[in-house]
């Protein structure tokens, strides 16, 4: 498996093996922009695809022959929450909210409620903005804290799970999880309900990518999710897959 790390330091040697040839045999300026190029995409997918590895260890599924997997809603809370929470006890399923700690306040007896009915809440960033990924390191720690305190004081508890926004990692990210001891969750079913629109589209994505030890990505911002929602809990029930909290599946601990 590839890591930042290790092509950091390859592409480093050949760069200085390629300046020293240059001083005897000439090295055309379009081997130099090719290097570069291929570091670049080599980091660009290292950091889009979380489930690489490449910068951090992210948990994405779980090798298992049972019939279980965990649900997990980023971006709450929001609208649909509650809507979630219901269809949720309906079917006595468990799930995991990713909440932006900006969006917390106010919003604390919803988190109440969560914690009540046995689901988890894990740090999503307090800001979530376009440019999260460009913080340094001291900048990332203190963000994740903030949401971090936002949480403890909604429901007296620190989370031990952290999910990146949009699922970039980079090294910045990779050290502030470290220091935070976060166990960092992705995913290996991306629903992609925010961007499709029929929402049958978006239960047979999920259906064809069904597997034991899955992680599915869901949103709680997606008007009409919990009508989703229900259908594949009854679709579950009917393939025997059970549905269980995050820190079952995966064996760690859901808070510090």
């Amino acid at each position: 498996m590839l890591k930042h790390r290790h092509i950091v330091i390859l592409f480093s040697v050949l760069l200085i093996v390629m300046v020293f040839l240059d001083k005897s045999y000439y090295i055309h300026w379009s081997l130099y922009l090719l290097l570069f190029l291929i570091f670049s995409g080599i980091e660009v997918y290292g950091a889009c695809f979380i489930y690489s590895g490449f910068h951090l260890k992210a948990i994405c599924k779980v090798k298992t022959t049972d019939k279980v997997i965990a649900l997990t809603f980023d971006d709450g809370p929001a609208s649909q929450t509650e809507k979630i929470l219901d269809v949720l006890n309906e079917f006595n399923a468990k799930a995991t909210f990713f909440f932006i700690g900006n969006r917390i306040k106010g919003n604390e007896e919803i988190l109440k409620k969560i914690d009540a009915k046995g689901h988890l809440i894990g740090n999503h960033s307090y800001s979530h903005g376009n440019f999260f990924d460009l913080k340094n390191t001291r900048s990332l720690v203190n963000d994740l804290e903030l949401a971090n305190a936002e949480i403890k004081n909604a429901i007296g508890k620190t989370p031990s799970f952290f999910r990146p926004p949009y699922g970039v990692t980079t090294p910045g990210l990779a050290r502030a999880s470290k220091k935070l001891n976060f166990e960092v969750i992705g995913w290996n079913i991306r629903s992609l309900d925010t961007s499709i629109r029929d929402k049958q589209e978006v239960l047979s994505r999920i259906k064809d990518r069904l597997e034991p030890g899955s992680i599915l990505l869901m949103h709680d911002t997606v008007a009409g999710i919990e009508i989703v929602l229900k259908e594949l809990l009854n679709y579950l029930e009917e393939q025997k897959y059970k549905v269980v909290a995050l820190n079952t599946l995966i064996e760690k601990q859901a808070y510090a």
